[in-house]
């Protein structure tokens, strides 16, 4: 999550503060009693200060999350913000906290589920009493937001609170919360300031009682108002004029009565470090250029200029909206060059990419602005999700961002998560364009192989070819050649050039090592054919855990990603129980941080072949017809022929001759349709596919001759390891009765590949075949260990589940009990993640793992268990 932490930390009370104590306790009952509590009252009424005093005063053992809302704040930024206030209290996640705020992006049924995940999160945390606070919600513009804050609203428990602070109402449904009884509202009216507070703020400024009545009369109660006329005569004003700064505009009025009256040098200060969202002693210093700025942060907190302390680590300011917007006004009106230079200091102090590009967009340099979108969105995409990458491109003026060729290019890559070939094809084109114009070589070819990788995945391979075909790899940059390799990996693959994908993956892998950047990684991921490619299961095996080192423990794509690819190997080496195992492991991790598109085709497409090579037809062919169903891609003839394929692959895998025939079917009507639109369709994939039709069908010599037919074009059809498995099959065919010693002929080069491949590939699917050769009599033809390597692969399926973490005490592992007992012995997260050396993202995954096994829903449960000492049952 990338968020300034100042966002979630209160403000500090301060001494100066005037007690209100009607308002207040009415305040602190409502929030132990209320659902919802709505404070809304016009600037300057002191709305963040009566909350956070109120917040003081509520019983010890009240658990506080407070958010601070910001400008451009959308519902996954604010989401991720309420998220990590929460964080403190060990919420037992059973979803990535990361995930949740990546899904809201995906539309209003996501923001339900995410709405209810929060919601049952909540009620696990085990506090007598919670309030979450969301402060200047004014400044929040996007309707996700409000909507989702209205499901809070509706849903929360009776131990939660939540407070709701703004200039304005925000538009929920608040008219049901009132006639529920569960909305408590402190509006202007009850902000005001009374007669008897406003003589205890006077006389506490050393000033005459005979004051207050006057300028409670002129300033009507209003809080702000009359700090700044007591501010005013305590700096030399006399009572007439500071009375009447109350008639003149706001802006005015704090220049005037409050600016004006420091010392110059203060107030140059304060003009100068008004860009920034926060006063923190490194950055106002790098901004202004001043030595002495703790001494004037310290006069700014002693004078009580309109700022509030954060409860941070360091020493920590913000000025109230206001004053920050009159500042800036003033420097901006008076010294706009000097504005101007302040707020690009400001965007060179900021950390965080995103809002560093904020400011710089803010600023008007919209080139450099964009120089770092183009370095730090790609990476944002994966690891933060498309609506954080959306946001900060978002923040561009329309205009650039179609002339840009940085924006453009990123865009490009954010359409790659949802699969829109078509916009994507041209967005890198544009991109290409621009940065070929600008004489950016390097970049402009980079946009080149991104376009051709396009343009494969839409079927168009010739097309590709020409971009690709031109590039003399060893003189191109780096990321260049990776994308570069990986694009002519899918384009042998299309081409049937199915042996030069393992070499090809190889020298990719060999230059990712040295540049493994977790977007390259993504973009580079194993495509849904290279499992069961010739000679792929060594660099398969080295490219899956270079995903998971480039995931890291953080949730994201590449760690579920990573272990279907591992899952593919344990397949292919005819290891089904272990394949099953890391696939259950895969399927836990994309649970948990999140199921993009990619990972669940992968996730289908492994489960249609690894439940076929067990025996399960029935659930491989749901995997296989849902992800043909549901998981379109690129142009839609392509992807209905490349699905079509697919599901009679499976089909005929399964002995399910109808099947086979309704895909064939789609198959041949998008090749027609392809093939009329002159995009050539290379069928060769089909032949085994044919061959096991007609099998099923009785027609058992048009099979063989269709089989052996296929392995004249060994290479070509090998996609999903079918020539492994067309072997099996023929050989099957001549050991049932045309002779042994064909069968023997035939399956010699399935031995061969067997020593270099490390195990049967697709194979395992031709259970019934891989019987009736382990049943056969083969006397002396075959060698006795290859007969033994037959009865075991015909017996895969009952191979029992090998661990590498053996389960104990009811199915925890080993280090999630080490982790149980720490919780019940009362450690925090970050406790048992510093005592075991792990990670705050592991140990919340061991917490959710936990609770799932035991089927407990909070902690104190979990403990419990465990202080029983029923391991060997569940609750």
């Amino acid at each position: 999550m990338s968020f300034p932490r100042t966002k979630i930390q209160p403000p500090r009370t301060r001494g100066e503060y005037v007690e209100r104590g009607a308002v207040e306790a009415r305040l602190v009952e409502a929030m132990r009693h209320r659902r919802v509590v709505l404070v809304v009252a016009p600037a300057g009424y002191g709305k963040t200060s009566l909350v956070a005093h109120a917040l003081a005063k509520l019983p010890p053992g009240v658990a506080l999350a407070w958010v601070s809302a910001d400008p451009g704040d959308n519902l996954q930024g604010l989401l991720e913000c309420l998220l990590a206030a929460v964080e403190p209290l060990d919420p037992p996640w059973r979803v990535a906290p990361e995930a949740l705020a990546h899904r809201v992006a995906e539309g209003p049924d996501e923001e339900r589920d995410v709405a209810a995940e929060l919601i049952n999160t909540l009620e696990a945390i085990e506090v007598q009493h919670g309030v979450i606070v969301i402060d200047d919600l004014h400044r929040v513009e996007d309707p996700a937001c409000l909507r989702f804050l209205d499901r809070l609203a509706e849903r929360l428990g009776a131990r939660w609170t939540l407070v709701l602070a703004s200039r304005t109402e925000p538009a929920i449904s608040l008219p049901r919360l009132r006639a529920a009884g569960e909305l408590a509202e402190f509006r202007q009216l009850q902000l005001q300031f009374a007669r008897d507070e406003a003589r205890t703020l006077v006389t506490a400024a050393g000033l005459e009682e005979a004051l207050a009545d006057r300028v409670f009369d002129r300033t009507q109660g209003w809080p702000a108002g009359l700090r700044i006329a007591v501010g005013a005569v305590q700096g030399g004003s006399s009572i007439e004029r500071a009375l009447r700064s109350g008639e003149r505009p706001m802006f005015e009025y704090l220049m005037t009565e409050v600016l004006d009256q420091i010392r110059p040098e203060l107030a140059d200060f304060l003009l100068e470090v008004s860009v920034l969202p926060e006063l923190e002693a490194s950055r106002c210093s790098a901004v202004s250029g001043r030595a002495n700025v703790s001494s004037m942060l310290d006069e700014i907190e002693r004078l009580g200029l309109f700022v509030d302390t954060l409860d941070a680590p360091g020493r920590t300011l913000r000025l109230h909206d206001l004053f920050r917007e009159a500042l800036q006004q003033r420097l901006r009106e008076r010294k706009p060059a000097v504005f101007a230079q302040m707020r690009l200091r400001a965007a060179a102090t900021e950390p965080d990419p995103a809002r560093r590009i904020a400011l710089l967009v803010e600023a008007g340099d919209l080139d450099e602005a964009a120089a770092l979108a183009f370095r730090h969105v790609p990476p944002m995409i994966v690891l933060s999700g498309p609506a954080a990458a959306s946001h900060a491109l978002g923040q561009f003026p329309a205009e650039f961002r179609e002339r840009s060729p940085e924006i453009l290019f990123v865009r490009g890559l954010l359409g790659w998560v949802h699969w829109d070939f078509l916009a994507m094809k041209e967005l890198f084109a544009r991109a290409e364009r621009g940065f070929a114009a600008a004489g950016r070589a390097d970049e402009e070819l980079l946009a080149r192989v991104y376009r051709a990788t396009i343009l494969i995945g839409m079927g168009l391979a010739e097309e590709a070819g020409a971009l690709l075909d031109p590039l003399e790899e060893p003189k191109l940059r780096r990321d260049v050649r990776i994308v570069l390799l990986n694009a002519r990996k899918w384009l042998a693959i299309d081409t049937l050039r199915l042996g030069e994908a393992a070499p090809l993956l190889t020298r990719m892998l060999d230059l990712l090592e040295e540049d493994p950047r977790v977007d390259l990684t993504y973009h580079t991921s194993t495509p849904m054919r290279v499992p069961g490619l010739p000679g792929i299961a060594r660099p398969l095996g080295r490219h899956a855990e270079l995903m998971l080192r480039a995931a890291g423990d953080a949730p994201n794509p590449l760690r579920p990603l990573g272990l279907l690819a591992q899952a593919w190997g344990a397949l292919w080496r005819g290891d089904l129980a272990e394949s099953r195992e890391l696939r259950e492991r895969a399927r836990e991790e994309a649970d948990w941080s999140g199921n993009t598109g990619a990972v669940r085709n992968h996730m289908l497409t492994l489960t249609a072949f690894s439940e076929a090579a067990s025996g399960d037809f029935q659930r491989a062919i749901e995997a296989a017809l849902t992800r043909v169903r549901t998981m379109q891609f690129g142009r839609r003839e392509w992807s209905r022929y490349q699905l079509g394929v697919f599901g009679a692959r499976i089909a005929a895998a399964c002995n399910d001759p109808a099947l086979v025939r309704e895909m064939l079917a789609e198959v041949d009507s998008a090749a027609v349709t392809l093939e009329t639109a002159g995009t050539p369709v290379r069928r060769a994939t089909e032949l085994p596919i044919r061959a096991q039709l007609a099998w099923l069908e009785g027609r058992h010599e048009e099979a063989v001759a269709q089989w052996r037919s296929a392995l004249e074009q060994e290479e070509a059809i090998d996609t999903w390891g079918q020539a492994s498995e067309a072997r099996v099959r023929l050989a099957a065919a001549h050991a049932a009765g045309r002779g042994i010693g064909e069968a023997v002929a035939i399956l010699g080069p399935f031995f061969d590949r067997l020593a270099i491949e490390g195990g049967p590939r697709a194979a395992v699917l031709a259970h019934d075949a891989l019987r009736v050769l382990a049943d056969a009599d083969w006397g002396d033809a075959l060698l006795p260990e290859r007969q033994a390597l037959l009865r075991r692969w015909s017996n895969a399926r009952a191979q029992p589940s090998p661990t590498t973490d053996r389960p104990v005490d009811n199915a925890l592992s080993a280090r999630e009990l080490e982790v149980l007992e720490r919780i019940a012995a009362g450690e925090s997260n970050k406790i048992i993640a510093r005592a075991l050396d792990l990670s705050l993202h592991t140990v919340k995954r061991h917490v959710a793992n936990i609770l799932a096994k035991l089927g407990v829903e909070t902690r104190g449960q979990a403990a419990a268990w465990l202080r029983r000492g029923d391991r060997g049952q569940t609750t």
